[in-house]
């Protein structure tokens, strides 16, 4: 096994019009217990403050970089690739908080299983305000099709892997509907080794955020990209039962909506968790941003 502290990992941020976030996004990565890193920042266009937080940073494992265009996430995921220098890539969004162990404890996963080409994590969701409303659970062990639309595969920015995969299985840039992660693990999952560590190492901002037009977009392409069954091996009877289910859920989210409970059905998608969690848990978060 390789020594841990000689392995580089990068680090990517894509960012847009992120300024109320970005900055806790960034002291999250500075804050974490395993130090050798390099985090890129990529500006996709931004017109707020967001680049001039970015330029605030003194760090010299830290690298900006902005050509003034709005090119869309995809694009800028797939940029983000090919500027890896590390053996191992880590996902981060420009709105949630990294646990300050998170890179160890996934970088020590892979290490010690080189058969993982990429693992995530269970999360904590939490609000505007930061506050944490619940864990999320994630499939511990998506490997396969039929276990990815039955259960999941990843939180998107929880991910860590093998560089070489990311450089190997680049996003489709047709799907450039907030659906770019989905399709990836939808198209790579049966010829790859995914994992989840149940441990939550990641704060994903989830509640008080614009939910119905985003959730519904995403919905609908999840049975678009369903109806494609024969390019990605998707079973008939799959295709008809999660579509239906897909379809069933876009219903109950807009119903939710027009009595006002919206809010409340997103606070549904996490477990409850005691008050010594919520205490040990917010003591993290304060922790990875201080």
């Amino acid at each position: 096994m390789k020594e841990i502290d000689n392995v580089l990992i990068t680090i990517g941020i894509p960012f847009y019009n992120a300024e109320k976030y970005l900055e806790q996004a960034i002291h999250s990565v500075i804050n974490q217990t395993y130090t050798n890193w390099e985090l890129i920042l990529l500006d996709d266009g931004s017109v707020d403050r967001s680049l001039d937080i970015a330029k605030s940073f003194n760090d010299p494992r830290i690298k900006l970089i902005s050509d003034g265009e709005n090119k869309g996430l995809v694009i800028r995921l797939n940029q983000l690739t090919t500027l890896i220098n590390g053996i191992y890539y880590a996902r981060m969004d420009a709105d949630d908080i990294m646990h300050y162990e998170r890179i160890s404890k996934q970088l020590k996963f892979l290490l010690n299983n080189p058969e993982v080409d990429v693992v995530g994590s269970r999360y904590y969701s939490i609000d505007i305000n930061n506050k944490i409303v619940g864990i999320t659970d994630v499939n511990l062990t998506p490997d396969s099709v039929h276990s990815f639309l039955k259960s999941g595969c990843f939180a998107h920015p929880t991910i860590l892997g093998k560089s070489e995969w990311f450089r190997n299985n680049p996003y489709n840039e047709n799907w450039n509907t907030m659906m770019e992660d989905y399709e990836l693990w939808l198209r790579t999952i049966s010829i790859s080794n995914f994992t989840n560590i149940k441990e939550p190492l990641l704060f994903y901002r989830s509640v008080g955020v614009p939910t119905l037009k985003k959730y519904s977009r995403q919905t609908f392409n999840v049975i678009k990209l369903i109806q494609k069954r024969k390019y990605y091996n998707i079973d008939f009877f799959d295709m008809v039962y999660y579509s239906f289910v897909n379809l069933l859920k876009i219903i109950i989210y807009f119903l939710f909506y027009l009595i006002g409970g919206l809010e409340f059905i997103v606070k549904k998608r996490s477990k409850s968790i005691s008050n010594k969690e919520f205490d040990e848990a917010t003591k993290i978060l304060n922790i990875s941003i201080m």
